[in-house]
């Protein structure tokens, strides 16, 4: 089990507290800022993956830096993305510093840093979100620290996220030699990630209005590629009976609208 500090929360939040299933990486570890970093740990569903880079002498229970990569294969809008992490690290956590970089359509940079909240260590960390056509790449630095990351690091870590190459693909990790390839995730992950997609649209359903008290199931019937981004179009079966159409533009915006059987 890795730390449960206010670094990786965000994976934690962001991987729905779905079941993992944990494979080893074989593909070649990035070089970063070229202190030896290595994989500490590596988890994947069939919608997201999570990677944790340490380095020498550290772990991913004893880490005082730590490199995180997370791809998430069904791309999302930036800005709800980006305001979505914001919203759950401000929580509880009224020493948080918040401050975005640079953001347009494709790419977030943005930085936070806190005094140390809910019994976690103090820390800075700096994130790169990245919108690509097979998926959603977050690329993060995080250090230990009650003091924020010296000027020079920071601009260092800053110019390596703008600069290195998307981690890891959404394809996925390898098996180890000799071992049959990862073929996915047992029936009870697999439902239990479907759930917390089905309710964060009965969630968007009630938000623009509709009444939707539980969702039962749902499915993504299209995403529409555009300039800004996809138009992402969903149906919700609800606890009532009924039936809602969710349309999630690039923007963020929900438009929700009670569908015939």
């Amino acid at each position: 089990m890795t730390e449960t500090s206010l670094a990786n929360r965000i994976g934690m939040v962001l991987l729905s507290m779905a079941s993992l299933a944990t494979v080893t990486v074989l593909s070649q570890t990035p070089q970063f800022d070229g202190r030896g970093w290595t994989v500490g740990n590596h988890q994947k569903t069939a919608a997201q993956s999570l990677t944790e880079y340490v380095l020498p002498g550290q772990t991913v229970d004893t880490w005082k830096e730590l490199v995180t990569s997370t791809v998430f294969v069904q791309p999302v809008p930036i800005a709800p993305f980006v305001e979505r992490i914001h919203t759950l690290m401000a929580k509880d956590c009224p020493s948080l510093e918040w401050n975005v970089i640079r953001q347009d359509e494709r790419t977030a940079v943005f930085e936070f840093r806190d005094a140390g909240c809910g019994g976690f260590e103090a820390q800075h960390e700096l994130d790169r979100v990245t919108i690509e056509p097979d998926g959603l790449y977050r690329l993060a630095y995080a250090a230990k620290t009650k003091a924020p990351i010296a000027a020079e690091r920071r601009e260092q870590w800053l110019a390596l996220l703008t600069q290195s190459p998307l981690v890891e693909r959404a394809g996925g990790a390898r098996a180890e030699p000799g071992k049959p390839a990862a073929s996915g995730l047992d029936s009870a992950t697999m439902a239990a990630a479907q759930k917390i997609a089905t309710d964060q649209l009965a969630a968007a359903v009630r938000k623009s209005g509709g009444t939707c008290p539980e969702g039962v199931k749902s499915e993504v019937k299209s995403r529409t590629p555009g300039p800004q981004g996809p138009l992402i179009e969903s149906i919700v079966e609800c606890s009532n009976g009924q039936r809602y159409t969710v349309l999630i533009d690039p923007s963020g915006s929900i438009t929700s609208f009670l569908t015939p059987k």
